[in-house]
């Protein structure tokens, strides 16, 4: 009697790869360091070390030379690299279909946006939002906010389809556009000294403790502290929650530093007033490979609401500004 053959049969020619395993060699091979990579999606070295092994394990290729400095990509490692890429993306895009199954809208395109949030209403995002919804009502748009160090790895990893950011140095195999410049006002009670100033300097600043999202917005911060090393001061910063900052303002235990589309919140209780030459970069990011025609709209839907603001209130955003080639 014949014994009927499996539905499904693996070799050892032929192993099965898990995602985890492809984002922990990616991960690696793109800041070329075990312990930034562990950091960059999020689990512990030793964790992501022994899945970069058991990959190597499963493909019969020594992937990474290490050394003292950290971990260089092998002839066989860099042959492999284009290849996890694109089984990412064929992963991603297989859980996309198998999602909009479960939720009953099967056929529907889900793009998951992270932000700097909260968002004011007439800013960036919200107005990017109501162009793109307005053109693609079929899309069904989830937001997200990211800290600024997770915003690559969830790129990277999936989990986001695009990313908008205070950075603009994209992880190898994303891509990055600058969008916009954001002026930046001081955030101060009503009842503050400069609360009705023409403008608040970074110095004046150091005066009051910086209620400020440090690790929220690590971007922005470097280019506060650049701002205050220039002026020779140093800040008084409180690590604050993005979104207790404006109440604990109002409640005058701090001042703070914010992009300048704030006030369009209207806060009866704070005042926005303009610190000189202080500029933040808004860029948007997504990954290179991916073909999405929904993640291609929201990148152009992005570049015009960018140029729309820039035009319709040039005390708040400037086109973005690119720096000459070296």
């Amino acid at each position: 009697m014949n014994t009927p053959e499996p539905p499904f049969r693996t070799t050892p020619s032929e192993p099965d790869v898990e995602p985890r395993l492809l984002r922990a060699f990616l991960a690696v091979a793109r800041e070329g360091h075990f312990g930034h990579a562990a950091r960059s999606i999020g689990v512990a070295q030793p964790a992501l070390s022994k899945q970069v092994q058991q990959f190597e394990r499963l493909l019969g290729v020594v992937l990474f030379d290490r050394t003292p400095r950290g971990a260089e990509l092998t002839p066989g490692g860099r042959l492999i690299v284009p290849y996890a890429e694109r089984a990412l993306a064929h992963n991603r895009r297989l859980v996309r279909a198998a999602r909009s199954v479960a939720t009953g809208r099967e056929g529907a395109v889900v793009l998951t946006v992270s932000a700097p949030l909260p968002g004011p209403p007439g800013g960036l995002l919200a107005e990017t939002l109501r162009s793109f919804r307005t053109g693609h009502p079929h899309v069904q748009v989830s937001v997200t906010g990211l800290d600024d160090h997770d915003e690559t790895a969830a790129l990277v990893g999936g989990r986001v389809d695009a990313v908008l950011t205070w950075d603009e140095y994209p992880a190898d195999g994303c891509v990055s556009e600058a969008l916009i410049e954001e002026h930046t006002s001081a955030l101060l009670a009503r009842e503050h000294p400069k609360a009705h100033a023409p403008e608040v300097t970074v110095s004046e600043l150091a005066d009051d403790p910086l209620l400020f999202p440090l690790r929220e917005r690590g971007h922005c911060w470097a280019q506060l502290q650049v701002a205050a090393q220039a002026a020779r001061v140093g800040l008084n910063v409180i690590p604050t929650a993005p979104s207790a900052v404006t109440d604990l303002v109002a409640a005058g235990l701090g001042v703070s530093a914010v992009p300048a589309s704030f006030r369009f919140a209207a806060h009866p209780e704070v005042a926005f007033v303009p610190i000189p030459g202080l500029y933040n970069r808004m860029s948007v990011m997504w990954r290179g490979d991916d073909d999405s025609e929904a993640v291609a709209d929201f990148v152009s839907a992005c570049r015009a609401t960018a140029r729309s603001l820039a035009a319709a209130h040039p005390d708040v955003w400037r086109p973005a500004h690119r720096d000459p080639a070296p």
